[in-house]
């Protein structure tokens, strides 16, 4: 009885790896000379979970998974009008959408993972970049055996820097001022790969901007653009020595 039902089983196995399955791994492994049309084997190169809808286009990572059934496929619809969503701040008419702030990266997730895909970093000092998906990861050498242990453990991959948190907050909602910027610069470096062919990379260096709008190069220069309610701390400073001064702005960015 049970070789019986496994009859289908074999004769679907001697179909794909039985007779002419040599000649058509063969034919798998052959390198490609026409790449306008799918390789064998290609039509699914993510298996079962291969979207149904065309790879092709820029909309490649926001299709569902082709064995995804109908009940799933709109919990997946839901999620992905959220990840679309534009928050604002409350209150707001927009009951669904409130909550934003105060301080904040970006008003939606499709914003940083643009098409549903990764992000990238400026792509030139020289030239604006809105699309908000360079992310700043900030932390601090763990100071306790407890922040060590987790560590060590991977239960936190990192410390996060006591003041600013995990990550560097470069918008805020109206009324309030962002952590501070973060700007970018390239070098050209020159590489020589394994063929001799040299090519040439880019290599950033990055620099914090004070300030909420970044004006600021130094803790010196936000120190110093300060008035008002900072008037005050603004003199004392100016009025420090310098050797004073400049342990202050040591210990500063020591912190």
């Amino acid at each position: 009885m049970i070789f019986g039902a496994a009859l289908p089983l074999l004769a679907g196995a001697w179909q794909s790896y039985g007779a002419g399955a040599d000649g058509g791994l063969e034919e798998r492994l052959k390198p490609a000379t026409d790449f306008t049309k799918l390789e064998v084997g290609e039509a699914k190169h993510g298996g079962s979970a291969t979207s149904r809808g065309s790879t092709s286009t820029a909309n490649a990572f926001s299709l569902s998974s082709g064995n995804m059934n109908f009940r799933r496929e709109l919990d997946f619809k839901i999620g992905n009008s959220i990840f679309r969503r534009l928050w604002v701040s409350a209150p707001s008419s927009t009951d669904a959408s409130d909550g934003l702030g105060p301080l904040f990266n970006s008003r939606g997730c499709q914003n940083c993972h643009l098409k549903d895909g990764r992000g990238h970093p400026p792509l030139s000092a020289d030239v604006p970049d809105d699309s908000g998906s360079m992310l700043v990861r900030l932390s601090v050498p763990a100071a306790t055996q407890d922040e060590k242990e987790k560590l060590e453990a991977h239960s936190v991959n990192s410390i996060p820097e006591p003041t600013y948190g995990g990550q560097l907050q470069d918008r805020s909602i109206q009324g309030f001022k962002a952590e501070g910027q973060l700007k970018i610069d390239y070098k050209e470096k020159p590489v020589t790969l394994a063929g001799g062919e040299v090519v040439n990379l880019r290599e950033p260096s990055y620099e914090t901007l004070f300030l909420h709008d970044g004006r600021a190069r130094n803790v010196t220069e936000a120190i110093l653009w300060h008035g008002g309610e900072g008037q005050a701390s603004r003199d004392a400073f100016a009025s420090l020595p310098k050797e004073d001064r400049d342990r202050l702005i040591a210990f500063v960015n020591s912190l």
